[in-house]
């Protein structure tokens, strides 16, 4: 990591992430201002490590990802708590980096990559109220509610008041920031990838720095973790806050013990009271009921294929494109509705349309039959892109007499609604599909949170983004795939335009 932990905001931008100003200076005069006091010319932010290793065992070292309209950016944090029962965690961050709102945290190793990530989406977050938005405040955090966790969700503690730290203690820094000098002019969002570096403090005080001639941390970097061990065990004892010179100069974070009241008030909140819009963000968070539906739309090549086509192409046309889509892509965008949160979110207006079991069948005897004993089997079909586009096309494909998930469902209903759906293998003629996809059509061809074309911009402790999408809030058949569909499809195409 090198640098500031902010970036410089283009004019077009001119709020995305100016607190993140406090990582390096934009004098280029050879003169720094004074890394614990903040005094000198004025510093912008960045982050990111440079030289650092590839981390993959703080998987409690998460990357934020900040979006609101057209502005965003990046940062990193750390889950230092979590509550299993309400499924609320709490994720240690840098006061700088909520100027955007935080809207989802991602989870792996590398944040682009679909297999091995998890996304959490952010309930809240408070920046302590001391912090001056000036390089050198000691003040520098800020902590995220985040929905969506469980007892396998991973966890760093942090230091007591009594922290230990002195000149010459081993630290090791560990973030998502760029791993490139900013003055190289590579894009700051050149990395995905959580990384570590191992530092010795060269200064203790409410601020905690070290040298960064060799390597350190930079754009992207704000808000990690400065960890320390103790008694074997690692703790959060800094949070990255700003970096003097261009990511090779003086790394400079702010020090957890000095500001434990604030940041355990924060972790003393109760958890709000369960409804279906937090429900939904549950299910769809972390290791979730949706949120494994929508990794596994990610994964099929038909369903992935699909959410892409939406970005670009009626849903009609997309469709055509790729039949077998449509099942795996309904299942995860109604799943708040049809299996996570059917107690929380009955009678609510955002379930309505969505098919209770899945697939919305022609009204008769055999639909309520079919709805009322076999809604188990008739939700797994309906996930299932054969089985679906068998229900569809009432059997026509040779393959519908195979399908396990079709031939289960025909075997519930021959066994439980033969007066009403008759004996044979068929799902009571003459099915139809209206609104069985509610959401996923807003009127212009796209998939809610479908990701647009994206552009970069840094200055220091975070990273900028461009027309980075957000997920709505709105209609929980879509929510599923917001969060971790749009950030990773976004994150691709920002690498793969770098």
């Amino acid at each position: 990591m090198r640098k500031s932990l902010a970036f410089s905001i283009p004019a077009a931008l001119p709020a995305v992430l100016i607190t993140l100003a406090a990582c390096s200076s934009t004098d280029r005069s050879g003169a720094l201002p004074d890394p614990l006091s903040g005094e000198g010319p004025a510093a912008h932010t960045s982050s990111a490590i440079i030289n650092g290793q590839l981390d993959t065992t703080h998987q409690a070292v998460v990357a934020v990802i900040l979006q609101q309209g057209t502005e965003g950016g990046l940062c990193s944090g750390t889950i230092v708590k979590v509550d299993p029962v309400s499924h609320i965690g709490w994720v240690l961050a840098a006061a700088h980096c909520v100027n955007i709102p935080p809207v989802y945290v991602l989870q792996g190793n590398d944040f682009s990559q679909q297999t091995g990530t998890l996304s959490y989406d952010v309930l809240d977050y408070k920046a302590d109220s001391r912090y001056s938005g000036q390089p050198g405040s000691p003040y520098d955090f800020a902590v995220l509610r985040i929905i969506g966790v469980d007892a396998t969700t991973p966890t760093i503690p942090m230091v007591s008041a009594s922290d230990g730290l002195a000149v010459g203690t081993d630290v090791l820094s560990v973030g998502y920031g760029r791993t490139s000098l900013i003055a190289t002019g590579t894009p700051a969002m050149d990395n995905t990838i959580r990384r570590h570096v191992a530092k010795q403090l060269s200064q203790v005080g409410q601020l905690i720095s070290y040298d960064m001639a060799t390597d350190g941390i930079c754009q992207g970097d704000s808000g990690g973790p400065v960890l320390v061990t103790s008694g074997g065990v690692e703790k959060v004892a800094g949070v990255h806050s700003f970096v003097q010179g261009d990511c090779n100069g003086t790394g400079v974070s702010v020090r957890v013990s000095f500001d434990l009241s604030f940041i355990n008030g924060e972790l003393a909140k109760a958890p709000p009271a369960e409804d279906c819009t937090l429900c939904g963000k549950i299910a769809n968070s972390g290791n979730g009921t949706c949120a494994e539906l929508t990794r596994s739309c990610l994964a099929d090549k038909d369903c992935n294929g699909y959410y892409q086509c939406l970005s670009s192409h009626p849903r009609n046309v997309c469709l055509g494109m790729f039949p077998k889509a449509q099942g795996p892509f309904n299942a995860a965008a109604n799943c708040q509705c049809t299996q996570a949160c059917t107690t929380q979110c009955k009678g609510d207006a955002t379930c309505a349309g969505v098919p209770k079991c899945g697939y919305a069948y022609a009204a008769g005897s055999c639909a309520t039959c079919t709805e009322s004993s076999c809604c188990a089997e008739s939700l797994a079909c309906a996930a299932d892109g054969t089985c679906y586009l068998c229900l569809d096309t009432k059997d026509k494909a040779a393959e519908c007499a195979t399908n396990p998930a079709r031939q289960a469902l025909s075997a519930c209903q021959a066994s439980k609604c033969t007066a009403e759906c008759g004996s044979s293998t068929g799902a009571d003629g003459g099915v139809t599909d209206p609104g069985a996809d509610p959401a996923a059509d807003p009127g212009n061809g796209a998939a809610p949170g479908a990701a647009p074309a994206t552009t970069t911009t840094t200055s220091g402790c975070s990273v900028a983004l461009a027309g980075s999408p957000r997920e709505s809030g709105g209609s929980a058949a879509g929510y599923a795939l917001f969060g971790l569909a749009a950030a990773l499809v976004t994150a691709r195409r920002r690498r793969s335009a770098a």
